[in-house]
């Protein structure tokens, strides 16, 4: 035990941030094992949407210190390989209707951004703001007028 007040609050704070480094070390390997089941479950949606979460709680414990930069490159890069071999094996009748669904989403949101367009009037104050700019004239140089005594004395 040690006799500096100094030296007892060190230990103190130490201990602390041993616990909470041991917290996010264990919350992370966790979410790590959740994402890993879900992909060998074949539940690639939902891996998909826990995996941005777990990306996420990989870069705040990189940035806490907890874990070092290499070792969170390391994970995000294996878990972004199985993600994409799980896609890769998954049926394809899955995801070509997955892909028809996001088209017809995309067609369904793009026609009205598309006849909104016409209705504003931006093309035209583009064009004045334009010519407004091209009337300008570059501000001419002032020179001073330097006076000498005599002009001064008169």
């Amino acid at each position: 035990m040690a006799n500096i007040k100094s030296a007892q609050k060190r230990i103190d704070t130490i201990e602390r941030r041993n616990q909470e480094n041991r917290f996010v070390r264990a919350t992370l390997s966790t979410k790590v094992k959740k994402l890993r089941k879900m992909i060998e479950e074949g539940k690639i949606a939902e891996a998909e949407t826990f995996s941005k979460e777990v990306y996420a709680y990989i870069d705040s414990a990189c940035s806490k210190g907890v874990i070092h930069k290499n070792a969170a490159s390391r994970k995000v890069g294996r878990l972004a390989a199985a993600m994409y071999k799980a896609k890769a094996s998954a049926p394809a009748t899955k995801e070509k209707a997955e892909k028809v669904e996001k088209v017809e989403e995309v067609k369904a949101e793009a026609t009205p951004v598309v006849e909104e367009a016409p209705a504003k009037k931006t093309t035209k104050r583009t064009t004045t703001k334009k010519a407004a700019t091209a009337e300008k004239e570059p501000a001419k140089k002032t020179t001073r007028k330097t006076t000498t005594k005599k002009e001064k004395a008169e």
